[in-house]
């Protein structure tokens, strides 16, 4: 059966001005429905740019970036927010929890976003928590919770729409070894049962590994590992 493609890089290229060279550089690549892409790279080669570039948090300084054959350059700024809330969802390495909110609030904004009920949205956000161990945690706030748990709760958060690609910007850098591996397991198992393309930029190659595919970052351009 032939994979939708679901993102797609053509000659993508990023300057920030104040650098002699792009940081991004006539970039190509292509990513499929299902697909586990692993991204490295140094810290400062463009890790971080090339996914916000992808979900259109960034401009491009030159070239085309398309979601599902749609130009992400070409749709407003409500068109493109209801695509990433649609389709996209995001795992950083700072958790970006709001503080004011407890962790089952903040799984089921999303939802409340999408406009789903309130019961809906809390009985899902409830059971994707207890589902990853933190159902006795569901009324703590980003504060009562370890580096671990409130990363595992922005993976709830970024799951919880069952996004078709799931962007992850070095989602276990703040976390010691053995919590990084669990936490990074957590997001591959969920995302191969929710059918998600995954696409982790990571320094860390042990973890590279895991996936499928595996490119390498270095002067604006990927190469296959």
């Amino acid at each position: 059966m032939t994979k939708k493609l679901l993102i797609a890089c053509k000659n993508l290229s990023k300057t920030f001005s104040g650098l002699d060279e792009p940081i991004i550089s006539k970039l190509n690549l292509d990513m499929f429905e299902g697909d586990h892409t692993a991204i490295v790279g140094v810290s400062g080669s463009g890790k971080s740019t090339l996914l916000h570039l992808m979900a259109g948090l960034e401009k491009a300084s030159s070239g085309q970036v398309k979601i599902l054959d749609q130009d992400i350059a070409s749709v407003s700024q409500d068109a493109l927010g209801v695509l990433r809330n649609t389709y996209l969802g995001f795992v950083y390495q700072f958790h970006h929890l709001l503080s004011d909110f407890n962790a089952l609030e903040n799984v089921a904004i999303p939802l409340l976003i999408r406009r789903e009920s309130y019961k809906q949205a809390f009985k899902e956000a409830e059971g994707l928590l207890k589902r990853i161990g933190l159902g006795k945690r569901l009324t703590h706030k980003p504060s009562q919770l370890s580096g671990g748990e409130r990363q595992r709760v922005a993976i709830a958060r970024s799951l919880i729409t069952k996004p078709k690609c799931i962007l992850a910007d070095e989602p276990t850098g703040n976390l010691d070894g053995r919590t990084a591996h669990f936490v990074f397991d957590l997001l591959l198992e969920l995302s191969k049962e929710n059918h998600s393309t995954l696409i982790l930029v990571t320094h860390d190659n042990q973890l590279a590994s895991k996936l499928k595919f595996q490119y390498k970052l270095n002067q604006g351009k990927l190469k296959k590992m």
